[in-house]
């Protein structure tokens, strides 16, 4: 009987840009052209270029990147990369403001661990098969990822980082990583056929963030704040009783012909 064996474990982290696809044409090709740029030199100044240098299946995706690692560089990555690439994407924003200041480069960015079926030897593909990889884009993707640019000051906050739960509970919770897991702040994803938790790590916060927090129940919460203070609708009356009432108290908006009650 053969025994089936279980693909490696693989780290693997991708980044995608904000607002790619808003830029014209010849923009979108200087935006894809420092992606590896700013992450070659994130990685160097994390003292991890080992990590760019030897890279599992890299791969660009247009308006992103994609790459494989060893698991034990985690600790390292999610202690030391991810703040080292805010400060380079920071950097680079303020040579893209001398040139056009509608040209900006802020970064999603997921971090994933799990059995990742690697492409072939010899073979053409670049692409990596596996539910690890699935989840690693679905958390990019997913809402409360996106709103952490979305509210944010875009002159300050440059990189939004989804952890799964997986890296949370393996590098963070087990204290491998020297960043304290309370400063990441868990928040309900749900894409697609994928539902879970993702861990959102914000190297530099700003703007709502600061005031509101990050995380999931946010949306639902402007929501509500904004019903409270909306202004009535054009033609509505509103009516407010104060005090102790006896007997039936209504509340009308506009009335046509007699009403009576009894």
């Amino acid at each position: 009987m053969s025994v089936e064996e279980l693909p490696p474990y693989r780290a693997l982290l991708v980044v995608d840009t904000k607002g790619f696809g808003g830029h014209p044409a010849a923009t979108q090709a200087m935006l894809s052209a420092a992606v590896p740029d700013v992450l070659s030199q994130a990685f160097a100044r994390a003292g991890l270029r080992e990590i760019w240098e030897t890279a599992l299946f890299p791969h660009g995706t247009g308006d992103g990147y994609g790459l494989g690692f060893d698991p034990r560089f985690l600790p390292a990555v999610v202690t030391r990369f991810f703040d080292e690439l805010q400060a380079v994407l920071a950097e680079r924003d303020a040579r893209l403001r001398s040139a056009a200041r509608s040209v900006r480069l802020r970064m999603r960015a997921s971090l994933n661990v799990g059995p990742i079926l690697e492409p072939a030897p010899g073979t053409t593909s670049a692409a990596a098969i596996g539910s690890a990889v699935i989840t690693t884009h679905r958390l990019l993707d997913a809402a409360p990822v996106r709103a952490v640019l979305e509210r944010s000051d875009p002159d300050q906050t440059f990189l939004a980082v989804a952890l799964s739960q997986r890296v949370f509970e393996d590098v963070l919770a087990s204290e491998y990583a020297k960043l304290p897991a309370t400063k990441v702040v868990p928040a309900d994803v749900e894409i697609k056929e994928y539902r879970g938790t993702v861990y959102l790590y914000i190297p530099n916060p700003s703007g709502d963030l600061l005031r509101h927090g990050a995380g999931g129940d946010y949306a639902e919460e402007l929501a509500v704040a904004k019903a409270k203070i909306a202004p009535p609708a054009p033609g509505s009356t509103t009516n407010v009783i104060s005090g102790q009432v006896s007997g039936t108290a209504f509340q009308i908006g506009q009335v046509h012909g007699d009403v009576s009650h009894g």
